[in-house]
């Protein structure tokens, strides 16, 4: 089982116990039958499906579960139950007239007919079309026997297991359209039937493991088989993209060989990598791992890209030594020299002793040192002799394109010149690497001492490590023409175009390199300090180019399969190399392992995207359709989802937004729930991507529409009424404000009013009488006065023109006392016309309409004044031959209006008045001041007219107001 990583879930984590059958639905949910219920499971958690609310399902325990081809999950029931099937978040009782005590297996033939089977005596075989059950046993032929399996092939042939007892079976089969089973003459035992992924039928019984139809239905020419498992009762199949067969054997653990051979099974036990021996399931996912049902719980065989070469023992005390050559890539472990070609593992020679350096050779094969003897193996010209005489066994070698072999010593290095042994560079010592120099006729080598040096016969060069850039060397290999070193802040690259480095300040992954391999598609693979790292070969190159660029890269870790850690920094030489069928080996210190490119690339599906639930204060939806309608009012909601990539769910990662509340994609982490508060009513759509480990994406995800519709307080009907409410209020704020003004206002114009009163009495009763008693002793001494003097008729002129001045002021004073005319304002207005239009032959009609009210004296004074000066500019201005004085009594207020048919008003004028003149402005001064305005327009049929609204407030006169 090399090559398989094991997990396992017991009820500590939430797993039911006693699983009976496994399942998978399109979505990606795995589906378990077991004594505790029905469940699903995401990879992170388990959820319990409720068994239907019928009653008869009240205790009830699930006996088989089985998904159809149009995606549809069924569970059989014991205590004759019956079948259900899962729709719409839960499970629906399927109506079978008779069920029989338990459904035990399930299957579906191309027209989508289902078959259900109960494994005991009395009717045993129901068929369900359209929605009809019925009990075929009779009517189709079925042999006698217990049913234990049953299984739709390629060709739409149903066949069935049928046993006699647990060492005696039969195989029956029924051809797409045909009335009766025929029983076919194999030898089994009471076993299960399993088809592979060829189309193949399989079987497990006390026989064997074995082929027993091909995919078109017929004996197979060559049946591939398998030994028996001691003990194995009833064992159920399931087969991995590997080609490997697995079997549960319900009391002895699991086993698994393969398809294409007919040796022995590999067997897993009760322990470290099984929950218990008690297996009674066996199933493959849609990724490719197998799952084991256990009365304990499941366990998962997940395939994994690196996985431990068993045929090469490990060698913790010399370590694993490695040197690619050609098409072969040769392995020290254990006093054993191996070659590794494409498919085939050979053992070179039993060295019997240490191997202590290894390295490529020139003509094909490599060089080992071991013992005191150098010898080169795996080319045609072989050859052997002793290593120099040092009294430390050399760990490093390398040969130059000249043919010369290098070697480390105690206090320098050895190089194999003319058949013999030279001492080169003494003083030398702690040498850790020695590769070929790819330009010139030399090596380099890594002292430790931080910098490199390049080594020729008979010159020495350093290369410092300032001009390296990656701070102190630890390690340097070669691939191919190139030499890579790897120092504390990353990677350096020397080849016959210079220098070029990669950071690890961008890429932290590159800490702890230990080597380096090209594989057969050119990607770049580092063994690092925490596992082995993929880098496309045009990503590498970027990466040199731009020293600073972060690469896009994958990390194979203790999740794929590297459980162990790199070789002790003392065992020199290559720790990664590729072959030429693209496989990776790593030297490690549980051993060699190899990297499957093809598994660590398999190609995988977009990983399944699935909103599991929604749930809010007092509601629950499972697996809710994709437009869901709230209840009114609802404003706090959590959306449930999973990610159903099974393979490595830790690593999946989720992003999700609503729209209107979150303004980006939000990345879940672990987590598989959304939280949202304080929605508003409406539509809102959620959506959720997702990424699985592979960096493969599901962009289009999953959405959920969702209608929040609003209570009363949230209705527009509501807001309209609020609205309503909010203008009655601010128009009853603005009244009582109006209403405030005006009283202010009337209350300030009173003031000036009765000021003015005051004044036009005191004059009155003082000037005017004073004036009048001066006359009248001027008269009597003008009567005095002789009638023919000059004097007398002098003082009589001026006497008439006193009279005149009294008559004006008299006038002035009652203009000054207007307010007195509130009796009669119609009265008032003709009084004011005959008074401005004195002098004219202008016409005049005064009029009112509407119901009469008492008017506020402030307000008539201002409507009284504008009246007289709009009349004196009639009788100056207009030339008009008729005028009519229009007063309106309304409900809003007071309208005056002064039409007459004269020549009319420019339109500059009825605007803004004469320059240097201010009557215009002055009556809207006057209006304003009572809260009103003042419109000017020439009339359609000739003339002008002046119209004056003022408001009911401020006009009409409150009963409590005082005179």
């Amino acid at each position: 089982m090399a090559g398989f990583k094991h997990s396992s879930w017991t009820p500590e984590q939430g797993a039911p116990g006693n699983v009976v059958g496994i399942a998978q639905t399109p979505d990606g949910y795995l589906w378990l039958a077991s004594a505790e219920g029905v469940f699903r499971f995401d990879g992170l958690a388990f959820e319990r499906i409720a068994n239907p609310g019928d009653a008869r399902f009240a205790n009830a325990i699930p006996t088989a579960i089985f998904v159809d081809r149009q995606g549809r999950l069924w569970v059989g029931f014991n205590q004759s139950a019956g079948p259900a099937l899962y729709r719409a978040g839960r499970l629906h009782p399927i109506a079978m007239p008779a069920p029989p005590p338990s459904v035990m297996r399930f299957a579906q033939s191309a027209d989508g007919t289902i078959w259900a089977a109960w494994g005991g005596q009395g009717e045993r075989l129901f068929r369900l079309r359209g929605d009809r059950w019925q009990s075929v046993d009779r009517a189709l032929g079925l042999p006698p026997g217990e049913i234990a399996s049953l299984v739709v092939t390629a060709d739409d042939s149903l066949w069935v297991t049928l046993g006699e007892s647990r060492e005696r079976g039969s195989l029956a089969r029924l051809k797409p359209g045909a009335a009766r089973f025929t029983l076919e003459p194999d030898r089994i035992g009471f076993s299960m039937l399993a088809r592979a992924p060829d189309g193949s039928l399989w079987v497990s019984d006390q026989f064997g493991t074995r082929s027993i139809r091909d995919a078109r239905g017929a004996a197979p020419g060559s049946p591939r088989a398998m030994p028996a498992v001691p003990g194995a009762a009833v064992p159920s199949l399931a087969f991995d993209r590997r080609g490997g067969v697995w079997g549960s054997t319900r009391g002895v653990g699991l086993f698994r060989g393969d398809m294409q051979a007919t040796g022995a099974v590999e067997r897993i036990e009760a322990g470290r990598r099984l929950t218990s021996n008690a297996t009674i399931d066996a199933f493959a996912d849609r990724e490719g791992s197998i799952w084991v049902a256990t009365d304990a719980g499941i366990d998962r065989y997940r395939p994994v890209p690196i996985s431990p070469l068993s045929a090469i023992p490990p060698d913790v005390q010399d370590g694993i030594k490695l040197a690619a050559n050609d098409t072969s890539v040769y392995v020290g472990a254990a006093h054993d020299l191996y070659r590794m070609g494409k498919d085939s593992i050979t053992r070179v020679r039993r060295v019997g002793e240490r191997i202590a350096a290894l390295c490529p050779a020139g003509n094909r094969g490599v060089w080992a040192v071991h013992g005191n003897r150098v010898v080169r193996y795996g080319s045609t010209a072989a050859a052997s002799f002793s290593r120099p005489a040092d009294p430390v066994a050399p760990t490093v070698c390398a040969e130059d394109r000249s043919g010369r072999l290098w070697i480390d010593g105690e206090d320098g290095l050895w190089v194999r010149e003319d058949n013999r042994w030279v001492e080169r560079y003494t003083g030398m010592r702690n040498v850790l690497d020695l590769v070929p120099d790819p330009s010139r006729d030399g090596v380099i080598a890594n002292t430790g001492d931080g910098g490199l040096l390049h080594l020729t016969p008979t010159h020495r060069a350093a290369i410092p490590a300032r001009i390296l850039g990656i701070g102190p060397i630890s390690t340097i290999w070669r691939t191919g023409d190139t030499v890579y070193a790897s120092g504390a802040t990353g990677v350096v690259r020397i080849g016959a175009r210079g220098m070029a480095r990669i950071d690890s300040a961008a890429n932290p992954w590159l800490v702890g390199v230990r080597g380096m391999a090209r594989g057969s598609d050119d990607a770049a693979w580092f063994l690092v300090r925490l596992g082995v790292v993929r880098v496309a070969g045009t990503e590498l190159e970027r990466g040199f180019a731009r020293p600073g660029a972060a690469l896009q890269h994958r990390m194979y870790d203790h999740i794929d399969g590297y459980e162990t850690r790199g070789q002790a920094i003392s065992f020199r030489g290559p720790q990664v190399e590729a072959l030429s069928d693209g496989r990776v080996l790593l030297a490690s210190r549980a051993g060699l392992l190899q990297i499957d490119p093809l598994q660590a690339r398999a190609a995988r599906a977009a990983p399944p995207v699935v909103i599991r639930t929604v749930s809010t204060g007092r509601r629950f939806w499972r697996d809710p359709p994709q437009h869901l309608e709230l209840p009114p009012g609802t404003r706090s909601l959590r959306i449930g989802f999973a990610v159903n990539s099974l393979a490595v769910p830790t690593r999946n990662t989720a992003f999700y937004r609503m729209d209107g509340s979150d303004a980006d994609w939000t990345a879940a982490g672990q987590r598989r729930e959304a939280s949202y508060t304080n929605l508003d009513p409406g539509r809102h759509e959620f959506r959720v991507i997702a990424q699985d480990a592979e960096g493969n994406w599901n962009r289009q995800g999953q959405r959920l529409t969702i209608d929040i519709p609003p209570t009363f307080l949230q209705s527009w009907k509501f807001k309209a009424l609020c609205a309503a409410l909010a203008a009655l209020f601010l128009w009853f704020v603005y009244q009582l404000r109006m209403r405030v003004l005006a009283r202010r206002i009337r209350s300030r114009m009173l003031d000036r009013m009765r000021e003015r009163e005051r004044v036009a009495r005191d004059i009155h009763d003082t000037l005017l009488q004073s004036i009048q008693a001066l006359m009248l002793r001027f008269q009597l001494a003008v009567d005095g006065l002789p009638s023919d003097t000059k004097a007398r008729r002098e003082l009589e002129d001026a006497m008439d023109r006193a009279d005149e001045v009294v008559a004006e002021g008299r006038d002035r004073l009652r203009d000054l006392r207007r307010g007195s005319g509130l009796e009669d304002p119609e009265a008032t207005l003709r009084e004011i016309a005959g008074r401005q239009l004195s002098g004219t032959a202008i016409a005049t009609t005064v009029r009112s309409s509407g119901v009469r009210r008492p008017l506020d004296p402030v307000a008539w004074d201002e409507l009284a004044s504008i009246a007289a000066e709009v009349m004196f500019n009639v009788a100056r201005h207009a030339h008009a031959a008729s005028m009519i004085v229009d007063l309106q009594y309304r409900s809003t207020g007071v309208a005056l209006s002064i039409a007459d048919d004269g020549i009319g008003i420019p339109a500059d004028v009825a605007r803004e008045g004469r320059r240097g003149h201010y009557g215009i402005p002055g009556m809207r001064e006057r209006a304003a001041r009572i809260g009103g305005t003042l419109r000017i327009a020439r009339r359609r049929e000739g003339g002008t007219e002046v119209t004056v609204a003022a408001p009911a407030a401020m006009v009409y006169r409150k009963p409590s107001d005082r005179e």
